[in-house]
């Protein structure tokens, strides 16, 4: 079974210590309502690396500590020494969100390896504009160092240009994209957005009894997304009415009829001012007793005063990071985890512990997309077919003006 990976402890003081890691092995097809599955735990021993990005290899690799090439202001590092060498490739944005994302994700990664995996796996980072000659010059010179796997945050056509500097090597690639992004065979999404978000909530709820589902989108673009919410909820084991488009504020009077039968009430991101949608609807056609309410992490504060919307089930995937890495983030770094810095740090969790289990021969589809999943700072995560990401979250329940706590994420999917 493969290895999932959430950390007991932290490094601390100058010395290299010793840190525990707890390997999970979970297990698969797991909903809400099943998610008190026993999982077997085993410890294992890792060197810890004490000073972040100070590489061990440095001269070997051509690289310096927290060395940027001078010519180009562009990052270029490599850290641990490990037998089992990874890439990093980061574009580097001209916008200031991009860069500030890509610079908490890149640190991220970097804490995973001085804190979990330094013996384990190499990682070569490095950076290059988004002119593709260049990503492409990255890609092939990660490849002639044999890379065994490439964690990126290209996006778009610049993910075929990676491959293209692969020039045929079966490399992966991990990209900080999510489930909406039309990828090339043999690339991962890795972000989960609010889509995401209620499929899991929905999951939920189906757990608290809801069966039977009706689905609010904003604009027919909307509507595709909720086809892959209903089509999540089906696969659960639930029945969905055909997806609505609020037109107006209000659900069409020749669709009334759909929400008289749902127990279960799915609000996309896109619709605006639910609360009201909800009461004009109701008044409509009376809502079935003990009917459920499932929204995104998207609400406004007037949403979340909205007396309608309590009791409203929301997954947040935010929850864990500061728990699980936010100290030893906060000592290395000077500032509060972020999900792009959970995000960066699951990737390179995950290939530390499918290298600690499998070695050079770590990154076949089957060990990737192992139904057991991993375990890092945003919770238990799974690669499927199609380049899709599945992870769980927190549950939080909408009261007073706030979301509050309901339950914590399951150890399974």
């Amino acid at each position: 079974m493969l290895l999932g990976l959430s950390v007991l402890t932290v490094c601390q003081g100058l010395g290299a210590q010793v840190i525990k890691s707890m390997i999970e092995l979970v297990k698969p097809g797991r909903i809400w309502a099943r998610a008190g599955a026993t999982a077997l735990v085993t410890l294992f021993l890792a060197a810890c690396q004490t000073d972040d990005l100070v590489p061990k290899d440095a001269a070997k690799d051509g690289s310096a500590a927290g060395a940027v090439q001078a010519s180009t202001g562009l990052y270029n590092q490599t850290l641990g020494a490990g037998a089992v060498r990874i890439g990093y490739i980061g574009v580097r944005r001209l916008d200031q969100p991009s860069r500030q994302a890509d610079s908490e994700t890149r640190d991220g990664a970097a804490l995973a390896v001085n804190s979990l995996g330094s013996d384990v796996i190499k990682l070569n980072m490095v950076e290059t504009t988004e002119k593709p000659e260049q990503i492409e010059a990255a890609a092939k010179t990660l490849a002639l160092n044999g890379a065994s796997l490439i964690i990126t945050t290209a996006r778009g056509p610049e993910l075929e240009i990676i491959q293209k500097g692969l020039a045929g090597r079966p490399v992966p690639l991990v990209a900080f994209q999510t489930n909406e992004a039309t990828l090339p065979p043999s690339v991962y999404a890795f972000m989960s957005n609010p889509v995401d978000s209620l499929i899991e909530a929905a999951s939920f709820a189906m757990a608290e009894g809801g069966r039977h589902a009706v689905i609010l989108a904003s604009s027919p673009a909307e509507k595709l997304q909720a086809e892959r919410v209903a089509a999540q909820i089906k696969a659960f084991g639930g029945k969905v009415e055909p997806v609505i488009e609020v037109v107006g504020g209000v659900v069409p009077a020749k669709l009334l009829a759909s929400w008289g039968k749902a127990d279960m009430v799915v609000l996309m991101p896109g619709v605006k001012s639910p609360g009201d949608v909800l009461k004009k609807t109701d008044a409509a056609k009376p809502p079935t007793p003990g009917r459920r309410l499932v929204a995104s992490s998207v609400l406004t504060p007037a949403d979340l005063a909205e007396p309608k919307l309590t009791g409203t089930i929301v997954c947040r995937y935010d929850q864990n990071i500061q728990a699980r890495i936010g100290k030893r983030y906060m000592d290395s770094y000077g500032m509060p985890a972020s999900a792009n810095a959970g995000y960066g740090f699951d990737a390179t969790a995950m290939a530390i512990g499918l290298v600690s289990r499998w070695g050079d021969s770590a990154f076949t589809p089957e060990r990737m997309m192992a139904s057991e999943g991993f375990s890092g700072a945003l919770g238990v995560f799974r690669l499927e077919e199609g380049g899709k990401v599945r992870r769980n979250c927190d549950i939080f329940k909408v009261s007073k003006g706030s979301y509050v706590f309901f339950q914590r994420a399951p150890a399974t999917l």
